[in-house]
């Protein structure tokens, strides 16, 4: 299969420094195609849409900003607190737009390990079905973000 030469931009600026610090690949071998199929295969078979998961994201995100930089319980057992971060980060996709430096963090029972997420991370499974890649510091898993929705949603 021909590399598509528009992916090869996308995936210079997924490294870090170039977009962001950290870049969005962490230590994932696969390429963005795969790390995308990947986990749209996982979302569908848990039931959830990259729509649902967005638009959750930025409830929870909306929630925890009321906190004022400090916890919120939002159900289920689950805190969630967001701090805003002067700037803003493009698409490394190269969408138009930018994207406030938010980052929103939600930990407490049943997970393994504290959810954290920027403004860009949303779009990135919104528009791109991106949950960026495995060991990078954004990386949202998918089994993760279903069991915050059951808790999020349902409770």
């Amino acid at each position: 299969m021909k590399e598509d030469p528009g992916m090869k931009k996308v995936y210079e600026n997924m490294k870090p420094g170039v977009v962001s610090l950290h870049g969005f690949l962490g230590s994932d071998k696969r390429n963005i195609e795969q790390i995308v199929e990947h986990d749209l295969v996982t979302l569908g078979e848990l039931g959830l849409t990259t729509e649902t998961i967005a638009d959750m994201l930025e409830k929870l995100r909306d929630k925890a900003f009321s906190g004022f930089g400090e916890w919120v319980d939002i159900g289920g057992g689950l805190l969630a607190k967001s701090d805003s971060i002067r700037g803003k980060l493009p698409c490394p996709f190269e969408h138009k737009g930018l994207y406030r430096k938010t980052v929103t963090s939600i930990r407490g029972e049943g997970l393994d390990k504290e959810v954290i997420y920027t403004d860009l991370g949303i779009h990135l499974v919104r528009e791109h079905g991106f949950f960026q890649g495995k060991g990078s510091p954004f990386r949202l898993e998918p089994e993760q973000l279903f069991y915050i929705f059951e808790k999020f949603v349902y409770e």
